[in-house]
């Protein structure tokens, strides 16, 4: 293994990687400001020298642009002005279609990344469609560079379609970003345009696909001079109302809420961010599942106030913003707190969120800071006794305090390390959870190789005092055609940070490797091409047991005709699973399998566009097999309207897994089992214009799993037949979500919505597999409904004051 490895490390020295340029332009100071409406006739635009020039992204990386594009800069006391000019030979083939905020769609579109501190770490991203729809995002740096969508921006654009191609006009107020007090700047830059009728991407400074990550392959703005960091101070206050109605046991009623955001600079780097009393009820439905595995569901955040502006807090891998808010911690206690003739009247599903704050940013030396504290209010059930007819409340959760801190140092090379702590206080109750953690990657002056890891300590003080670690050390080539990378990683069996953090599994160690070989111009009939070998080894670390192996392969090409296509297939060994017994030091001895997946997709620029992924896995030694069907055709009715429909099934048949055991633990009983699902997701959207737009999403799922035989594990891992069983174990779930929701951003920062949802949740252990019948179970439970208003109004302070 030894040899292979540096083997690999001199063949990686072979390859000649392209030299990243950096390219310079200069605004120009104006004393007026710019009129943002799309025309460049100001005299400014005279005197200015455009940033041209645009080499490819793809298809063809570092060819010159297929069209030509000419972009201005310009400053003020208050705000950066853009201007485009973007040639286009066929400006009636410019696609141009209208979508909702934060979704560029199929639109051919302009934007820039600024990066105040010129450090390769947090880049401000401003993108708009020629539609005019705005998508403002974070690209941050981490093992790998990502775009955070998730926070929002206050600023102004404007676009029109001429007889030469497209104009742009942006001002972005020095309040919507971040940067250092000095009488001279230089920002990071870096210009985007995009002409989807060719499928290219271009860029002002080169971007070398072969090297990982590009916000450190950046070009300069310089020439912004004697301006000051603006007092950054918003309010958004809202109001909101609700009427929830059902059509069995739900009770009509009438809710008000209202409540308040601020953001506040505490100065040039740092941001203060509260919401008081605040309200998430107009938030997508999660897609809820069957779980029949031992590990915990993972759901996306979805609440903007944990989505924006928290890049900080996810070094580490320690927090996990869903359990703020989450389902009560000692629910399960409640049913074991039940009286003879008693029953549970009101159990609540999650704990409030009272009052959330954190304060983030990074200065210009390198360091960035973060802290994030929220509350939640107790949470109590309403038990009632069916005799005396009397209720008595008990308490879920006490008054919950969440806590997180960061600190994170920028270092040379694009490199970094971070201190991070989280913990959990409960009021009135001796139940406290802590976890600390750090996380660093250091990089070569050529930004070819990264060193990386992670590292964590958890403590809970519950019935007993806890504490555990882990660690992963990973060294990664990550630039150039070939690239490899190996790892190590350790989570002993007592480390447990899912009080506010969350964590798929814990006890294993695992040693991964990857090799890959990447083509990113075009060849043959293939446009792109991505490759890669890679082989897992893990073992528990509690006992020191063996646990898998597995050695797999995939490829992913993107074709000339635009469609793409990725298969992968692997092998796994026979394995020791010691997470489907539910018991400590008990195994299930897994027979070996192998698996294939492969998905395609067709012509996104297309009308009509579709995908279908599928695949599937077998177990030879015990007839256990699976497959799987995704697939679903997406419809663009002119500008302004789309339809989307998935379906998605699941079949595994002669499936093993745990069905319960007993008190001692010393009698755990297997199933044989059929496990059925299917997944219908049917989705729309009307965009009235660029501010106005109507979405609907109807998903429903189910799922069941139908018991063919039971059996007995034994010591040794293998299953026994155990015919005295004789309880039902089956499950058959449903549910289904509508979310509906018309949004009119009638002013920068400010919408009014009207939305409507509705949701039905049906569970027990009369299994059929018949989708009609399932989908009238559903429809005959119990339905939650709820139509709500809300209206939210931007107030900046600038503007105030402007004003009086």
């Amino acid at each position: 293994m030894n040899k292979i490895f540096l083997f690999v490390i001199f063949i990686a020295f072979l390859f000649d990687l392209k030299a990243i340029t950096c390219k310079s332009i200069e605004a120009l100071n104006i004393s007026k400001p710019l009129i943002i409406d799309g025309n460049l006739d100001e005299p400014a635009y005279k005197d200015a020298i455009p940033a041209r020039d645009f080499v490819q992204i793809e298809p063809y990386n570092g060819k010159p642009s297929l069209q030509n594009s000419e972009v201005y800069f310009f400053y003020d006391n208050v705000a950066l002005y853009i201007g485009a000019m973007l040639y286009d030979s066929a400006p009636d083939s410019i696609f141009n279609q209208f979508t909702q905020r934060d979704n560029i769609g199929i639109s051919d579109y302009f934007g820039i990344y600024i990066d105040p501190y010129n450090q390769g770490q947090l880049a401000y991203g401003f993108f708009v469609n020629v539609a005019g729809v705005q998508t403002d995002l974070k690209a941050i740096k981490s093992d790998y560079d990502y775009e955070d969508v998730n926070w929002n921006a206050v600023w102004e654009s404007a676009t029109k379609v001429n007889n030469n191609g497209w104009v742009v006009e942006m001002r972005i107020p020095y309040s919507a970003i971040r940067f250092p007090k000095k009488d001279e700047h230089i920002w990071g830059l870096n210009i985007f345009r995009s002409i989807r009728r060719y499928n290219s991407n271009n860029s002002w400074n080169f971007i070398n696909k072969e090297v990982n990550g590009f916000i450190h392959q950046q070009g300069q703005l310089t020439g912004i001079k004697n301006i000051n960091p603006p007092i950054r101070l918003s309010i958004s206050p809202y109001g909101a109302t609700y009427f929830e109605f059902g059509n069995k046991n739900i009770n009509e009623k009438f809710t008000y809420k209202a409540g308040l955001d601020l953001k506040y600079g505490l100065n040039e780097s740092f941001t203060l961010d509260m919401m008081l009393i605040p309200d998430f009820g107009q938030i997508q439905s999660d897609d809820k599942k069957l779980n029949l595995s031992p590990y915990e569901l993972y759901y996306d955040e979805k609440r903007q106030f944990f989505t924006e502006g928290t890049e900080l807090f996810q070094r580490g891998n320690i927090f996990y913003s869903r359990r703020i808010g989450a389902s009560p911690k000692f629910t399960n206690e409640l049913y074991n707190n039940l009286k003879d003739n008693e029953i549970i009247d009101y159990n609540p599903t999650e704990t409030r969120l009272i009052n959330a704050s954190k304060i983030s940013g990074r200065n210009n030396k390198g360091w960035g800071f973060g802290f994030l504290n929220a509350m939640t209010l107790p949470a109590y059930a309403t038990i009632k006794d069916t005799i005396e007819n009397k209720t008595r409340k008990f308490l879920l959760q006490p008054f919950t305090n969440y806590n997180v801190s960061v600190i994170d140092k920028s270092l040379k090379n694009n490199s970094y390390i971070s201190l991070i702590n989280g913990n959990v206080y409960f009021f009135d109750n001796p139940f406290f959870a802590n976890v600390t953690a750090t996380q660093f990657q250091f990089r070569d002056k050529s930004k070819t190789y990264a060193l990386s890891g992670k590292a964590g300590i958890s403590f809970r003080n519950d019935t007993t005092h806890q504490s555990g670690y882990y660690s992963k050390l990973a060294f990664d080539k990550n630039s150039g055609k070939l690239q490899f990378g190996i790892s190590q990683s350790v989570y002993s069996d007592k480390y447990n940070p899912n009080d506010i953090g969350y964590l798929y599994r814990n006890n294993y160690l695992s040693t991964e490797a990857y090799i890959a070989y990447n083509i990113v111009n075009p060849f043959w009939i293939i446009r792109e091409c991505y490759n890669n070998i890679f082989w897992n080894y893990n073992r528990i670390y509690n006992p020191s047991d063996f646990f898998s192996n597995e050695i797999g392969i995939s490829t992913y090409a993107l074709f000339k005709n635009n469609y793409s296509m990725n298969f992968s297939t692997g092998f796994q060994s026979t394995s020791h699973d010691y997470y489907e017994t539910r018991v400590k030091n008990r195994y299930y001895l897994s027979p070996p399998d192998i698996w294939a997946n492969y998905y395609v997709s067709s012509d996104n620029r297309k009308p009509l566009t579709f995908y279908i992924s599928t695949g599937g896995y077998f177990k030879n030694k015990i007839k256990q097999y699976g497959y799987w069907v995704n697939t679903g055709p997406s419809i663009r009715i002119g500008q302004r309207f789309q339809l989307n429909y998935k379906i998605g099934i699941n079949n595994e048949i002669n499936d093993r897994g745990f069905i319960e055991k007993n008190d001692n633990e010393d009698t755990i009983v297997f199933a044989r089992r059929n496990i059925k699902s299917i997944e219908n997701i049917f989705s729309s959207s009307y965009s009235i214009n660029n501010k106005s737009t109507i979405t609907l999403r109807v998903r429903h799922y189910w799922s069941g799993a139908l018991n063919k035989e039971y059996f007995i594990l034994q010591n040794n891992g293998n299953l026994s037949t155990y015919d005295e069983y004789n309880s039902n174990k089956n499950e058959n779930f449903n549910t289904l979500t509508i979310d509906m929701i018309v949004r009119w951003v009638f002013a920068p920062g400010s919408e009014l919505s009207l939305a409507f949802k509705s949701s039905v949740f049906n569970s027990d252990e009369n299994f059929t597999d018949r989708f009609l019948k399932n989908l009238d179970n559903t429809f005959t439970s119990d339905i939650n409904n709820s139509i709500s208003l809300k209206i939210l109004y931007y107030i900046d302070y600038n503007n105030l004051k402007n004003i009086f």
